[in-house]
């Protein structure tokens, strides 16, 4: 790679001040290259930002990034409409489109919105809070306290899953992990899935959960500990108070 000397890297960046401004300015003095590096980096952000879109994917990786009071998830379509009441009429919140290149909407984040979103599978999940009597409308939060709720018209009953149907559909298919501030009596493995059940063993620093059944707040595992030793039994997964500690593994 070609070395350039101090002089020469003065001319460069003096000729690229005159493209950016339309006027030179004087590379020698301090001043003058503060003004190109300044102008530089601007510039260098811009292209960044145009060049490199890419959004980052979004997974629940502690305890209090899922809402407690959510039911389950929403497989969302590529275009959002959140309103303000289960009405097509009432004041539209959000409107939102996204596919694998993109997110569009300027008034939330993706992180904020999905409980989990892998555009680049084609899959985005939104936290479901409630449902209408007439089971055509799910309220939903958008941020991840849940205090910022609206209401999506469903387009397919099948997209909508409480945690358990999500559990077992993607958490049999990928596994499951453990929330990163996961109590340590979630770890603790159980003979049977009943209030009394006594602990047969517990779980260190799991590599693999892989997931049998659920029943209720119990789940049904598999499990590979650091050590690689198999453990199987029943852990408690969601606690009374809705907090979740595992989550499916899906990539």
């Amino acid at each position: 790679m070609k070395i350039f000397n101090k002089p020469t890297r003065h001319v460069m960046l003096n000729l690229f001040q005159h493209r950016i401004s339309g006027r030179p300015c004087d590379p020698e003095t301090s001043s003058g290259r503060r003004i190109i590096m300044k102008k530089f980096l601007i510039v260098l952000a811009f292209l960044l930002t145009v060049v490199l879109p890419a959004k980052a994917d979004v997974m629940p990786y502690y305890v209090n990034s899922i809402n407690t009071n959510s039911i389950g998830v929403y497989q969302a379509a590529n275009e959002i409409k959140i309103y303000k009441e289960p009405n097509e009429n009432s004041k539209l919140l959000l409107n939102i489109t996204w596919d694998e290149q993109n997110f569009n909407c300027a008034d939330v984040s993706a992180s904020n919105l999905f409980a989990v979103f892998l555009p680049k599978k084609d899959l985005a999940f939104l936290f479901v809070v409630d449902e209408n009597d007439n089971e055509d409308w799910l309220q939903v939060s958008y941020n991840k306290n849940g205090t910022q709720t609206g209401w999506i018209k469903k387009d397919d009953d099948y997209r909508f899953m409480n945690w358990r149907t999500f559990f077992n559909m993607y958490g049999r298919k990928y596994g499951l992990y453990y929330m990163k501030d996961a109590p340590d009596d979630s770890k603790v493995i159980y003979g049977n899935n009943a209030d009394d059940a006594k602990s047969i063993g517990q779980i260190t620093l799991p590599q693999n959960v892989n997931l049998t059944s659920v029943k209720g707040n119990w789940l049904l595992i598999i499990a590979f500990d650091v050590d690689r030793t198999q453990k199987i039994g029943w852990i408690k997964w969601r606690s009374i108070a809705g907090e979740i500690y595992l989550f499916p593994n899906i990539k």
